[in-house]
């Protein structure tokens, strides 16, 4: 038995808090109030929710940072040095720094600067949390630049249901599973078009082979976005009902402003944020990225969903 604490009361937060328990961890998830934890205990959950930073922090061994993306550095800042030395964070978050463009494993490792951490590993692959908080089967991949603290963790997470696979290319993993959800939003304005299964599918191709092209250009494997962190999670993204960026470029598609569409959503929607991001590195670091600037045209400049379809129509002729 490990102790494990989550920091993030969300939906994915709570979820992997309960797969923690279940293996016969000491989980403890941390909320941000007292009245969050008096509401959460209430639903009698297997893990035990706190808002005390000494309880929740004291003799841990794992930290697991399941927060959102554009929230990391500050939560990460706001509980550094309340750690025990030789800590091991996992981040759980798919998304890039808007103002840097960093992984978020970059993020914890400058926001907890100082402390004496063992090392950070990310978990990333298809895991739609409603379905694994069911108990539906899932697998997903912990990635580190330490491939034996890798398969640590990876020990740690794999259960029966949620099987997971060790990875040392954490570039890799994480630029995947942050990217697959802007390729999602693109899929969603596919289908709020209504243009069919077989143009969503010719999308999908061509903006995971840019995707792979970015990846790569950042130190990547190609092999890695084949993989379960990869094709695996995009997959899920694209297709599923209960995709939060799929929803968002269905809507959008539809009409709806980008500003009332996540209005309305209880949850985030990381590839808003993270379109924004890859948008602004490509742009500094000099690298072709079409499919994800006609993406952030529709979501922030106001272009017409079917201006950038005609012009991606055209880039995939003249590709041809």
């Amino acid at each position: 038995m490990q102790k494990v604490t989550i920091v993030g009361n969300t939906s994915w937060g709570n979820t992997i808090a309960a797969l923690m328990a279940r293996a016969g961890n000491d989980t403890r998830l941390v909320t941000r109030s007292e009245q969050e934890t008096r509401i959460l205990a209430e639903s009698d959950p297997v893990y035990c929710p706190t808002h005390d930073v000494v309880e929740a922090f004291s003799g841990v061994r794992y930290v697991v940072w399941v927060v959102p993306s554009q929230t990391m550095r500050a939560n990460a800042a706001a509980l550094r040095g309340r750690f025990d030395a030789g800590v091991c964070h996992v981040s759980a978050a798919k998304g890039l720094d808007a103002e840097s463009g960093e992984r978020m494993t970059q993020v914890l490792q400058s926001a907890l600067m100082g402390d004496s951490i063992r090392g950070v590993c990310a978990l990333s692959g298809p895991n739609l949390a409603t379905e694994i908080a069911r108990g539906l089967p899932a697998a997903a991949v912990v990635a580190c630049a330490d491939s034996e603290l890798a398969r640590e963790v990876s020990s740690l997470f794999c259960s029966d249901r949620f099987v997971t696979v060790p990875s040392d290319d954490i570039i890799g993993v994480e630029l995947a599973g942050a990217l697959k959800n802007v390729v999602a939003l693109g899929a969603g304005m596919m289908d709020g078009l209504s243009l069919g299964d077989n143009a969503k599918a010719a999308f999908i191709a061509f903006a995971w082979s840019e995707v792979i092209s970015i990846g790569v250009a950042l130190g990547a494997r190609e092999s890695t976005f084949y993989g379960l962190a990869g094709f695996g999670d995009v997959v899920a993204t694209c297709v599923s009902d209960l995709s939060r960026n799929h929803h968002v470029g269905f809507e959008v598609a539809r009409g709806r402003g980008l500003d009332d569409v996540l209005g309305t959503m209880h949850h985030v929607a990381e590839g808003v944020y993270t379109a924004r991001a890859v948008n602004e590195l490509m742009g500094r670091l000099g690298i072709e990225a079409p499919i994800m600037k006609s993406i952030c045209r529709v979501l922030f400049d106001g272009s017409p969903l079917t201006r950038e379809v005609v012009r991606f129509t055209g880039q995939v002729q003249r590709a041809c």
